[in-house]
């Protein structure tokens, strides 16, 4: 179905189906006897659907609760949407925006087959869902500057800034009504396809899951971590089934703990080591997809493990099982 015309309860994306009001899903899964159960992520769909189409919306005289009536800038959803909402787009978002403080559990969803460019021509291009930035961009500020705990960006295409983030989660140490805090966010089936990090953690972000996601051509890290002003360690995040093709780096060194780093490819990366050392360890690194030899899989080569972590992949000639070791 077509999510921008169609209100029907099914929206396909991609591998993974939108169910309205329950969650989408991942695909199935069976026990000994055959049994099929359906596996899924809730999406939290309990408040506002708000819609964005650039080239066909209003922000004055649109209401932008329908694709009949949209607003035109994801800026204008910003100020209009309250915690649990969700909004759909399409078009080519040119915005560099911060989050709204005090709004929970958003979800932003773009509303193609898969994340791709939104082009004017030739016509019917500009169905893809891109988030990019203005025709003058600011440099060393990011696409889209998370401020507060459960956001969610699926389907998107993001083309970065050339000095900053696509996505940057901030966390400070604020309390109370001032506590800014982006831990809990997901990031579900988007590419990274330009600009200097895909996505940036400042400050310790917490339970974070990055899910069936594309990056390549970024010149930095495609996952980079700074201390910033919060706890400055980022515990229990979840990278699983991304594809990193084409970078400069692959994930920045950090201090945290029990990450799980499992089924992704890795290749084409220039400097593609991982050091989990600085933490205090349990991360569970296995199942990834290197183009590298074992022989370069080591310290040496930019890989460093913690004691307790778990470290087993696939490397260009070996499987190997262990912390990297020269």
């Amino acid at each position: 179905m077509d999510i921008r015309k169609n209100s029907g309860k099914t929206f396909s994306f991609n591998r993974l189906n939108f169910l309205e009001g329950k969650g989408v899903s991942i695909g199935y899964v069976q026990d000994d006897a055959q049994n099929e159960a359906e596996l899924t992520l809730g999406l939290g769909f309990r408040g506002t659907f708000w819609y964005v189409n650039p080239d066909l919306g209003d922000d004055t005289s649109n209401t932008g609760l329908s694709w009949d009536s949209p607003f035109a800038t994801m800026s204008k959803a910003f100020t209009s949407l309250d915690s649990g909402d969700t909004v759909f787009f399409y078009g080519k978002v040119k915005e560099q925006l911060t989050c709204p403080v005090q709004k929970f559990d958003v979800t932003i969803v773009g509303a193609s087959n898969r994340p791709r460019h939104a082009d004017a021509a030739p016509v019917g291009s500009e169905y893809g869902a891109t988030w990019t930035t203005p025709a003058v961009e600011a440099a060393t500020t990011p696409l889209v500057k998370v401020m507060q705990q459960g956001w969610r960006f699926v389907n998107i295409l993001f083309a970065g800034p050339s000095n900053s983030a696509s996505v940057l989660l901030f966390r400070d140490g604020g309390a109370g009504n001032a506590e800014r805090d982006a831990s809990h966010a997901e990031i579900i089936g988007c590419r990274f396809a330009s600009g200097k990090n895909g996505i940036e953690s400042s400050g310790g972000a917490y339970n974070v899951g990055i899910y069936d996601c594309s990056f390549h051509d970024l010149t930095d890290y495609a996952i980079k971590h700074t201390a910033g002003a919060g706890i400055a360690a980022s515990y229990r995040w979840q990278i699983k089934g991304n594809r990193f093709q084409g970078n400069a780096k692959w994930i920045d060194t950090f201090n945290g703990n029990s990450w799980e780093i499992t089924d992704n490819v890795v290749v084409k990366t220039t400097t593609p080591g991982l050091v989990t050392s600085g933490g205090t360890g349990g991360n569970a690194i296995v199942r990834n997809v290197f183009n590298i030899a074992a022989a370069d899989f080591d310290p040496a080569g930019g890989f460093t493990g913690h004691a307790t972590d778990v470290w087993s992949n696939y490397l260009t000639d070996a499987i190997e099982t262990g912390l990297p070791a020269n």
